[in-house]
């Protein structure tokens, strides 16, 4: 049986992760998962409706969506570890998730 090797951390997750995850790239929203989400050094925000919409719904216009600007902590990449924020709208990767990312590339 292999021995695991790191990836076993719990992550945090400090906003609504069942919302429209948005990050903003040279003036451009888009649309990222939670892991992009919470190490994405620059402009974030999440959409959610005002209240779940129940069954039955007859109209989609019904529902109503309200949209927040996201400055809670940046992590990186993988980790749980809170680092400052430099606003140069990358993913901040940590070393753990640079050297699985090599060597899942040398892999193919």
């Amino acid at each position: 049986m292999a021995e695991k090797t790191g990836g076993l951390e719990k992550m945090k997750y400090d906003f609504p992760t069942e919302a429209v995850l948005e990050v903003q790239i040279k003036g451009t929203w888009y649309r990222v998962t939670s892991r992009e989400f919470r190490s994405f050094d620059g402009n974030r925000r999440f959409t959610k409706p005002q209240r779940q919409p129940g069954l039955g719904l007859k109209d989609s216009n019904d529902i109503i969506f309200d949209t927040y600007e996201y400055n809670g902590p940046l992590y990186l990449y993988g980790s749980n570890k809170v680092v400052e924020p430099l606003n140069n709208e990358q993913i901040v990767n940590s070393p753990y998730y640079d050297k699985t990312k090599k060597i899942s590339g040398d892999r193919s």
